[in-house]
């Protein structure tokens, strides 16, 4: 088993719309089932039940990706875990990688490349507004990726100081105005990703990668229905995380 310790992360989990992604240390955690001595974790194992002051049950559990993910401290709209999966799986993001993302928002994604590319990779967020990028470093801090992540308060506009990366992630709204510093730092036969809420935002940047000489370029809608599974009406949930943008892979040829 696996035992909690101070300043862990625990998932404490009563269903899932009352659930909280909490750093163990003292004080109280308020809930509407009552509270919770957070200091009275420490010692117990992951997976254990814990109990209110008005009895009601909660589970200490360890959080997943998609939890610290999805709990951000959100200052802006996040890339979210559906369309994180396909980003990490078409890039090159790996253990020891070197990427670059300009655009940090949230942090959302920064969680999910710093968690992939540790412990010899380094990502190089870059982010024009400062207090996206203070909160986005608080989300990574919190999470234990901040170390994998070099956080730059600086507008990119003709070239990235890092070359011969093995990735770069797009994610602002004038995504077309990247590609040319985009080429000049991935190393041939890598990836760049961008993610375009608009058709016209798709349009200009699917032009300009190709203008660019990139191939292998592909535009991919990730949609997710969640199932609700009861005893005898199991049927598909009402509301859906449908569109939240376009990514486009493309690769640099040399």
């Amino acid at each position: 088993m696996s035992m909690i310790e101070a300043g862990d992360l625990v998932l404490v989990y009563h269903d899932h719309r009352r659930n909280f992604l909490i750093k163990v240390q003292g004080g109280r955690l308020h809930t509407d089932k009552g509270f919770l001595d957070m200091s009275a974790f420490i010692g117990k194992d992951f997976g254990e039940k814990v109990s209110t002051n008005l009895g009601d049950d909660f589970y200490l559990l360890k959080p997943t990706l998609h939890e610290k993910i999805m709990k951000v401290k959100r200052q802006t709209q996040i890339i979210y875990p559906k369309d994180i999966g396909l980003i990490l799986t078409r890039g090159q993001i790996f253990p020891g990688a070197n990427v670059i993302e300009s655009g940090i928002g949230s942090g959302a994604l920064t969680t999910a490349l710093a968690n992939f590319v540790r412990p010899t990779g380094k990502v190089y967020s870059y982010e024009r507004n400062e207090e996206f990028l203070q909160n986005a470093k608080k989300n990574l801090e919190k999470n234990g990726l901040s170390e994998w992540v070099e956080f730059n308060h600086q507008e990119i506009f003709d070239e990235y100081p890092q070359k011969e990366v093995d990735f770069v992630m797009i994610d602002i709204g004038s995504q077309w105005a990247l590609i040319d510093a985009a080429h000049k730092s991935l190393k041939g036969g890598c990836q760049l990703a961008t993610i375009c809420p608009t058709f016209d935002q798709l349009t200009k940047t699917v032009f300009a990668l190709e203008d660019k000489g990139f191939v292998n370029i592909e535009t991919i809608e990730v949609l997710v229905r969640r199932i609700l599974v009861r005893r005898g009406k199991t049927r598909p949930e009402q509301t859906m995380p449908s569109h939240t943008g376009w990514l486009v892979f493309a690769t640099k040829t040399t």
